[in-house]
């Protein structure tokens, strides 16, 4: 019996090491932090100056070809609608290459700066109303961007494929994917047909959970790819192309049941519930994934609190968009009738929406077909307007 009790303290001793080492192994130079943050921010700039300016195109493409307006095609042959979307196309390069550097509880809560950018940018350039509640809006994400940025907690990263494998092949994050996988399965194929269009939660948990697995699934791809620009070899593991299959399946799945969500509900109403289900996703998936956080309580009490001054923000500012004939006064009041007539009304089709949060969905929901024939009505919409 005592040559048992050693074996055990022995294998756990061993087991415990083994996980010391990969964290230790797996730290990036503080340089790193400082990098992937500035791209994370450069994401959310250029992708939000991109919708302004496809906007500015769309404008101007409207006017020029009157008769075309309502086939929807005019933009194609605007300069400005290609240079809005080469910004995109660029931001969400940024995006990815952020996971590279730095965690993603770090580089998800920053999907909500496009979002911000797209209505101080729109208020300047565009002469759109920006409300005091809007206003608030943006200084809450600001503030609460700037807090994660400067208190988020330490968390053990990847720094190439083999550690990544490590972490996810443990008992206690393979039992949470299949927790996740098999709920989000059930809830598509029997929850989805018979409650789908009564609850918007139906269809937005199903991206949510799915994304926070989608999330750290690219980290690993951003890690491996930068250990083999650093000279390590990744591109023989297999572990690397499984887990290339599951980012491309996991992003189709999100794309198409957030369009779903999006299609049926109002986007000031999907936006903020997409933005809080997807952020605190990934959060809990990292944690898993990495074993908790290393940090102080204080630090990971500050993190909350920005998380949730980002979110205060994002439900306020897609309020503000909506609210166009409704007082500032009637918002701040908590005037219940008021506010459910901002929450029913939709905002433009052009401007950003939970797609802008979670990269590459917007650039393949803009070429979707029934994003395509909403913004066409749009274009119907506005020169009913301008003959008028």
């Amino acid at each position: 019996w005592p040559h048992l009790a050693v074996m055990d303290m022995t294998a756990a001793a061993m087991d415990q090491a083994q996980v010391l080492y990969a964290r230790a192994s797996s730290s990036q130079p503080p340089v790193y932090k400082v990098i992937g943050i500035t791209l994370a921010i450069a994401s959310g700039l250029f992708i939000g100056v991109s919708f302004v300016i496809k906007k500015v195109g769309l404008l101007k493409a409207n006017v020029k070809y009157n008769e075309e307006a309502g086939e929807g095609y005019g933009y194609l042959k605007n300069l400005w609608w290609w240079l809005g979307m080469t910004l995109m196309i660029v931001g969400e390069t940024c995006n990815f290459v952020a996971y590279c550097f730095v965690d993603a509880i770090l580089v998800t809560p920053m999907g909500a700066l496009s979002v911000v950018v797209t209505t101080i940018l729109s208020a300047i350039f565009l002469k759109e109303r920006l409300s005091f509640v809007g206003k608030i809006g943006c200084f809450n994400c600001i503030i609460g961007a700037t807090i994660i940025a400067l208190n988020a907690p330490e968390q053990a990263s990847v720094s190439d494929i083999q550690g990544m494998q490590h972490y996810v092949i443990a008992p206690g994050f393979l039992t949470y994917a299949g927790v996740i996988i098999v709920g989000c399965l059930f809830v598509a194929l029997w929850a989805g047909p018979r409650y789908g269009k009564k609850s918007m939660f139906v269809y937005i948990s199903v991206c949510s959970l799915i994304g926070g697995l989608s999330v750290v699934a690219t980290q690993g791809l951003g890690a491996s790819i930068l250990a083999q620009i650093r000279g390590e070899s990744q591109f023989k593991h297999w572990f690397l192309y499984v887990l290339l299959v599951f980012v491309i399946c996991s992003l189709l799945t999100e794309i198409i049941y957030l369009n779903k969500a999006l299609n049926i509900f109002n986007a000031a109403l999907v936006t903020p519930t997409y933005y809080v289900m997807f952020t605190s996703s990934t959060i809990v998936t990292s944690a898993v994934l990495f074993q908790g956080f290393s940090g102080s309580a204080m630090s990971i009490v500050t993190m909350v609190m920005g998380f949730l001054t980002i979110c205060s923000g994002v439900v306020l500012l897609q309020l503000s968009k909506s609210a166009k004939d409704v007082p500032d006064a009637a918002v701040f009041k908590g005037d219940l009738d008021q506010i459910r007539e901002v929450s029913q009304q939709e905002a433009s089709e052009i401007d950003p929406k939970a797609d802008a949060i979670r990269g590459t969905a917007a650039i393949i929901r803009r070429i979707s077909v029934s994003r395509q024939k909403m913004e066409q009505e749009e274009a119907k919409r506005f020169f009913k307007e301008k003959q008028e």
